[in-house]
């Protein structure tokens, strides 16, 4: 089976340093951390370490160490970044002939900078990301792949969007998405046109929120959904944070207003999915078709780096999917290759291939697994 990636491609600089302050505060009922720098402060850096990123490129080296045929469309810049990860893919032997190197723009990068509590702030230059036009994806093109598995657009993408998502509808190829941030909240249109022809979202909990509340202002339809937060993040039980699907029975919190998660999936099922995934960190993932819910915990590990832990979840989700798995397995698959991802610095280094996902799968807790209807 063919994979067709669309997205970002990005060189990932880790700036390494002793770890700065950070302040907390309490903003619409949420903790919130800020990473402090002094103005006029040299920062001293310990060391660099670089890595290829950008959701296009990490999904289709872990489409490929899962046994498919993978080929990557994004653009690069004509600089020493965009030939190194052009070279790498190749390496991995993944198609690159969908790759095009703007000759006037730098490749895209994100500089990642820890703060003493070992979180990080990153910095992102879209920088090519900015010019790619999804109009250029033929028909034939689209007909060659049994998937599209589209990450985060940017600007002119994704007014491109519904054609691209119409076309593959018409050419009976499937279609996943796990969009970025700036589609849900700035081209929320464009996205909800194109749901009816995808097939599975995926999103995390924060993106979940940013997308519900985009859909009130877009349409009035949806403001019926929302309610008065009663919960604030800051007041859930500690065990709530753990291992148990919280998310069930408390509301989720954006800016003045709450809505519940079953609403989120009845409402976005009903616009065309097949499957809605929400991620929600180390609690958990929520996946939801037209007739059952499910939840499973995230496994038990020490986070080293998040960079790439939402491309790996859901291209190894999409990608069982896609060689016959069912979705419990699927969503086991998923869990224990973003765990491997986040053990390592980078997005791609914790990949794992099938093989090595399900013999991780075997040490995962037993009936972990909640299962119930919609």
């Amino acid at each position: 089976m063919n994979v067709l990636t669309i997205g970002g491609a990005t060189q990932d600089l880790y700036l390494h340093i002793t770890g700065e302050d950070v302040m907390t505060i309490t903003q619409q009922g949420c903790i919130i951390t800020y990473l402090l720098f002094e103005s006029g402060q040299k920062a001293e850096i310990s060391h660099l370490e670089s890595f290829t990123g950008g959701g296009a490129t990490n999904t289709a080296v872990s489409f490929k160490k899962q046994g498919l045929n993978s080929a990557c469309f994004c653009n690069v810049g004509n600089d020493e970044q965009g030939k190194r990860i052009i070279n790498e893919l190749e390496r991995a032997k993944i198609t690159t002939s969908y790759i095009k190197a703007v000759c006037d723009q730098q490749t895209g990068a994100s500089f990642m900078v820890n703060a003493v509590t070992k979180e990080r702030t990153t910095f992102t230059f879209r920088g090519a990301n900015l010019s790619l036009d999804l109009a250029s994806i033929d028909a034939k093109t689209i007909a060659a792949h049994s998937l599209l598995y589209i990450t985060s657009l940017s600007q002119k993408a994704t007014q491109s969007l519904p054609k691209l998502t119409a076309l593959a509808k018409k050419n009976n190829v499937k279609v996943a998405i796990n969009p970025g941030s700036s589609q849900l909240k700035q081209d929320t249109l464009q996205l909800k046109e194109s749901l009816k022809d995808i097939d599975i979202l995926i999103v995390n909990s924060a993106e979940a929120r940013t997308f519900m509340t985009a859909l009130t202002k877009l349409d009035d339809t949806y403001k019926k959904l929302l309610q008065t937060p009663i919960v604030a993040c800051r007041s859930l039980p500690l065990n709530m944070l753990n291992k148990k699907p919280y998310l069930l029975e408390t509301p989720l919190v954006f800016e003045n207003y709450s809505f519940s998660l079953r609403n989120f999936f009845k409402e976005v099922l009903a616009m065309g999915p097949s499957i809605v995934v929400i991620t929600n960190g180390g609690n958990g993932v929520y996946v939801a078709t037209n007739e059952l819910l499910y939840f499973h915990p995230s496994a038990d590990i020490t986070v080293c780096d998040n960079i790439g832990a939402g491309d790996a979840f859901g291209s190894s989700f999409v990608g069982s999917l896609l060689l016959d798995d069912t979705i419990e397995d699927a969503m086991r698959n998923g869990i224990v290759n973003s765990a491997s991802v986040l053990q390592k610095m980078g997005a791609k280094p914790g990949l794992l291939t099938r093989e090595q996902q399900q013999a991780h799968v075997k040490e995962l807790p037993k009936n972990a697994l909640l299962i119930e209807p919609l």
